[in-house]
C-alpha cells in the first residue's frame, strides 16, 4: 500500500480551556473545526488553573468566568447557567431542602477556587448569597460532579455538563424557582492582529 503523508498546515492553534468544558463542548467543536480546516494543526492545553496567554503562547483561551483581565480581547460565546443538584442517595439519607434557608444545614462538595462555600442565586433581579458548607471540596469540575453523583454533597455545577445526569435522574435539581447567578463563557485573546 502507498502511504501519502499529510500536506504541511499552514497554521495552527493552541487553545485551553478546562476539563469539564473540553470534554463537553470543546473536543467535538475542534473536530468538526478540522473537518472544515484540515490543514489547521490544533493543541488543546486542558486545566483548571488559567494559562497565561503569552508565557503559555495560548492562542485562544476558553474562560467561563464575570471577571476577565481588561488587557485581553474577550469575545462572549454564550452563558454558562448552573443548576444546584444532589443525588437521589443524598436526598434519601439528608432530605430535601425546601428553602435557601434549609441549605447552611447541609453537606455540601464545592469549589477550592473563588468563593467556593458561597452560593449565589438571582433572585427578582438582585444577586442573594447563601454561605454553606463544604465538607468536600476540589478545583476540578470533573471531580465535583463525580462526588456529587456519588451522594457527597449538594453541588452547585455546569448545566452543559450535567444535563444528561438529571435527564437520567442521576442527579435532582434543587429550589427550581431559584436561579443560580450566571457567568459568561468568553472566546479570549491577546490581538486581532493574524487572527483569521
Amino acid at each position: 500500500a502507498r502511504v501519502i503523508g499529510s500536506a504541511a498546515a499552514p497554521g495552527w492553534l493552541r487553545i485551553t480551556a478546562s476539563p469539564s468544558f473540553a470534554d463537553a463542548q470543546l473536543a467535538t467543536a475542534m473536530a468538526e473545526f478540522q473537518r472544515l480546516h484540515p490543514r489547521v494543526e490544533l493543541t488543546l492545553l486542558v486545566g483548571d488553573r488559567a494559562l497565561d496567554l503569552v508565557e503559555d503562547r495560548i492562542d485562544l483561551a476558553v474562560r467561563i468566568s464575570n471577571t476577565l483581565d481588561p488587557t485581553v480581547i474577550a469575545r462572549p460565546l454564550a452563558l454558562c447557567r448552573s443548576v444546584l443538584c444532589a443525588s437521589p442517595q443524598y436526598l434519601a439519607q439528608h432530605g430535601q431542602p425546601a428553602t435557601l434557608a434549609d441549605l447552611p444545614a447541609h453537606r455540601f462538595a464545592t469549589r477550592t477556587v473563588g468563593d467556593g462555600d458561597v452560593l449565589r442565586f438571582d433572585q427578582a433581579g438582585a444577586e442573594v448569597e447563601v454561605a454553606v458548607h463544604g465538607v468536600l471540596r476540589t478545583d476540578d469540575t470533573i471531580a465535583l460532579r463525580r462526588a456529587v453523583l456519588a451522594g457527597a454533597g449538594i453541588g452547585m455545577l455546569p448545566t452543559y455538563y450535567v444535563g444528561e445526569d438529571l435527564r437520567r435522574g442521576a442527579l435532582v435539581r434543587l429550589l427550581p424557582a431559584l436561579e443560580p447567578a450566571t457567568l459568561g463563557i468568553h472566546a479570549v485573546y491577546l490581538s486581532r492582529r493574524h487572527q483569521p
